[in-house]
Protein backbone atom coordinates (compact mmCIF):
# COMPACT_ATOMS: atom_id res chain seq x y z
CA UNK A 1 0.00 0.00 0.00
CA UNK A 2 1.46 3.26 -1.10
CA UNK A 3 0.64 6.64 0.40
CA UNK A 4 0.77 9.85 -1.48
CA UNK A 5 3.16 12.51 -0.17
CA UNK A 6 0.35 14.99 0.40
CA UNK A 7 -1.58 12.41 2.46
CA UNK A 8 1.43 11.79 4.68
CA UNK A 9 2.00 15.52 5.04
CA UNK A 10 -1.63 16.11 6.02
CA UNK A 11 -1.54 13.28 8.60
CA UNK A 12 1.65 14.71 10.18
CA UNK A 13 0.16 18.21 10.20
CA UNK A 14 -3.07 16.91 11.80
CA UNK A 15 -1.10 15.05 14.51
CA UNK A 16 1.00 18.14 15.18
CA UNK A 17 -2.05 20.38 15.52
CA UNK A 18 -3.79 17.81 17.74
CA UNK A 19 -0.72 17.65 20.01
CA UNK A 20 -0.49 21.43 20.17
CA UNK A 21 -4.17 21.83 21.09
CA UNK A 22 -3.95 19.00 23.64
CA UNK A 23 -0.95 20.47 25.49
CA UNK A 24 -2.40 23.97 25.27
CA UNK A 25 -5.64 22.82 26.92
CA UNK A 26 -3.77 20.97 29.68
CA UNK A 27 -1.69 24.05 30.39
CA UNK A 28 -4.84 26.22 30.58
CA UNK A 29 -6.55 23.75 32.94
CA UNK A 30 -3.54 23.70 35.29
CA UNK A 31 -3.60 27.50 35.38
CA UNK A 32 -7.27 27.44 36.28
CA UNK A 33 -6.65 24.94 39.08
CA UNK A 34 -3.96 27.07 40.69
CA UNK A 35 -6.04 30.21 40.45
CA UNK A 36 -8.93 28.39 42.15
CA UNK A 37 -6.62 27.22 44.93
CA UNK A 38 -5.30 30.76 45.39
CA UNK A 39 -8.85 32.10 45.64
CA UNK A 40 -9.74 29.48 48.27
CA UNK A 41 -6.68 30.40 50.33
CA UNK A 42 -7.63 34.08 50.20
CA UNK A 43 -11.08 33.29 51.58
CA UNK A 44 -9.82 31.68 54.80
CA UNK A 45 -11.63 33.08 57.77
CA UNK A 46 -9.82 34.59 60.69
CA UNK A 47 -10.70 33.42 64.18
CA UNK A 48 -10.40 36.89 65.67
CA UNK A 49 -12.12 39.70 63.82
CA UNK A 50 -10.89 42.56 65.98
CA UNK A 51 -7.98 44.81 65.11
CA UNK A 52 -5.01 44.20 67.40
CA UNK A 53 -4.78 47.94 68.04
CA UNK A 54 -8.02 47.56 70.00
CA UNK A 55 -6.43 45.29 72.63
CA UNK A 56 -6.27 47.09 75.98
CA UNK A 57 -5.35 44.36 78.50
CA UNK A 58 -3.81 40.90 78.24
CA UNK A 59 -3.67 38.38 81.08
CA UNK A 60 -1.58 35.25 80.68
CA UNK A 61 -1.78 32.25 82.94
CA UNK A 62 0.90 29.58 82.63
CA UNK A 63 1.14 26.84 85.27
CA UNK A 64 -1.12 28.91 87.56
CA UNK A 65 1.28 31.88 87.43
CA UNK A 66 -0.42 35.03 86.22
CA UNK A 67 1.18 37.85 84.24
CA UNK A 68 -0.89 40.93 83.35
CA UNK A 69 -0.21 43.57 80.72
CA UNK A 70 -1.88 46.90 80.02
CA UNK A 71 -1.53 49.29 77.08
CA UNK A 72 -1.11 52.96 77.91
CA UNK A 73 -2.59 55.90 76.02
CA UNK A 74 0.76 56.24 74.20
CA UNK A 75 0.51 52.61 72.91
CA UNK A 76 3.24 51.41 75.28
CA UNK A 77 2.74 48.02 76.90
CA UNK A 78 3.36 47.78 80.64
CA UNK A 79 3.46 44.72 82.86
CA UNK A 80 1.17 45.29 85.85
CA UNK A 81 1.52 41.93 87.58
CA UNK A 82 3.72 40.43 89.13
CA UNK A 83 5.89 43.52 88.61
CA UNK A 84 5.28 46.98 87.20
CA UNK A 85 7.59 47.69 84.30
CA UNK A 86 7.78 48.41 80.56
CA UNK A 87 7.46 45.29 78.41
CA UNK A 88 9.88 44.16 75.71
CA UNK A 89 8.24 45.32 72.46
CA UNK A 90 9.43 42.30 70.46
CA UNK A 91 7.94 39.78 72.89
CA UNK A 92 4.63 41.62 73.06
CA UNK A 93 4.38 42.19 69.30
CA UNK A 94 5.04 38.50 68.68
CA UNK A 95 2.08 37.59 70.89
CA UNK A 96 -0.26 40.26 69.55
CA UNK A 97 0.46 39.45 65.89
CA UNK A 98 -0.65 35.86 66.48
CA UNK A 99 -4.24 37.06 66.85
CA UNK A 100 -4.14 38.63 63.36
CA UNK A 101 -2.66 35.49 61.87
CA UNK A 102 -4.96 32.93 63.53
CA UNK A 103 -6.90 31.30 60.70
CA UNK A 104 -9.97 29.14 61.07
CA UNK A 105 -8.51 25.98 59.54
CA UNK A 106 -10.43 23.55 61.73
CA UNK A 107 -13.41 24.25 63.96
CA UNK A 108 -14.81 21.58 66.26
CA UNK A 109 -18.01 21.96 68.28
CA UNK A 110 -17.19 22.28 71.97
CA UNK A 111 -18.55 19.30 73.91
CA UNK A 112 -17.42 18.01 77.31
CA UNK A 113 -15.95 14.92 75.62
CA UNK A 114 -13.94 16.99 73.11
CA UNK A 115 -12.76 19.39 75.83
CA UNK A 116 -11.40 16.45 77.79
CA UNK A 117 -9.95 14.71 74.71
CA UNK A 118 -7.98 17.80 73.64
CA UNK A 119 -6.69 18.55 77.15
CA UNK A 120 -8.68 21.75 77.54
CA UNK A 121 -10.23 20.75 80.86
CA UNK A 122 -6.87 20.73 82.67
CA UNK A 123 -5.14 23.42 80.65
CA UNK A 124 -2.05 25.12 82.04
CA UNK A 125 -2.11 27.87 79.39
CA UNK A 126 -4.74 30.61 79.21
CA UNK A 127 -4.81 34.00 77.53
CA UNK A 128 -7.46 36.59 78.34
CA UNK A 129 -7.94 39.77 76.32
CA UNK A 130 -9.95 42.89 76.96
CA UNK A 131 -10.57 45.27 74.07
CA UNK A 132 -11.11 49.02 74.26
CA UNK A 133 -14.87 48.50 73.90
CA UNK A 134 -14.92 46.12 76.89
CA UNK A 135 -15.27 42.87 74.92
CA UNK A 136 -13.49 39.96 76.63
CA UNK A 137 -11.95 37.01 74.85
CA UNK A 138 -10.39 33.95 76.46
CA UNK A 139 -8.17 31.41 74.74
CA UNK A 140 -7.52 28.13 76.52
CA UNK A 141 -4.69 26.08 75.02
CA UNK A 142 -4.77 22.30 75.13
CA UNK A 143 -2.83 19.42 73.60
CA UNK A 144 -1.01 19.43 70.30
CA UNK A 145 -2.46 17.75 67.22
CA UNK A 146 -1.32 14.31 66.03
CA UNK A 147 1.93 15.55 64.44
CA UNK A 148 2.50 18.28 67.07
CA UNK A 149 2.56 21.12 64.50
CA UNK A 150 -0.48 22.92 65.93
CA UNK A 151 -2.40 23.08 69.18
CA UNK A 152 -6.07 22.81 70.09
CA UNK A 153 -7.55 25.96 71.59
CA UNK A 154 -10.96 26.70 73.00
CA UNK A 155 -11.90 30.28 72.23
CA UNK A 156 -14.49 31.91 74.44
CA UNK A 157 -15.91 34.90 72.57
CA UNK A 158 -17.61 37.90 74.19
CA UNK A 159 -21.35 37.64 74.71
CA UNK A 160 -21.89 40.55 72.31
CA UNK A 161 -20.74 38.41 69.36
CA UNK A 162 -23.17 35.58 70.16
CA UNK A 163 -20.64 33.13 68.71
CA UNK A 164 -20.41 29.49 69.68
CA UNK A 165 -17.59 28.59 72.02
CA UNK A 166 -15.82 26.19 69.65
CA UNK A 167 -12.45 24.48 69.58
CA UNK A 168 -9.97 25.60 66.93
CA UNK A 169 -6.63 24.32 65.72
CA UNK A 170 -4.16 27.19 66.11
CA UNK A 171 -0.45 27.75 65.66
CA UNK A 172 1.83 26.30 68.31
CA UNK A 173 3.36 29.78 68.44
CA UNK A 174 0.63 30.76 70.91
CA UNK A 175 2.17 28.37 73.42
CA UNK A 176 5.71 29.53 72.65
CA UNK A 177 4.68 33.19 72.98
CA UNK A 178 3.39 32.81 76.52
CA UNK A 179 5.85 30.25 77.87
CA UNK A 180 8.50 32.87 78.51
CA UNK A 181 10.55 33.50 81.59
CA UNK A 182 9.69 36.72 83.35
CA UNK A 183 13.05 38.14 82.24
CA UNK A 184 12.13 37.72 78.56
CA UNK A 185 9.15 40.07 79.00
CA UNK A 186 11.36 42.85 80.37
Amino acid sequence: MKFNRTTISLVILALGLTGFVFFREIKDQQFDLTSKIDKQEEKKEKIFTFDTKEIKNIDIEVNQEKISFEKTDKNIWLMTQPQKLKVNDAAMNFLINLFNQAENKLEIPSTPEKIQEFGLDKSRHKISLILNNGDKYQIILGKGNFDDTAIYAQVIFPESLKAKQNIFLVSKSFQYAIERDLEEWK
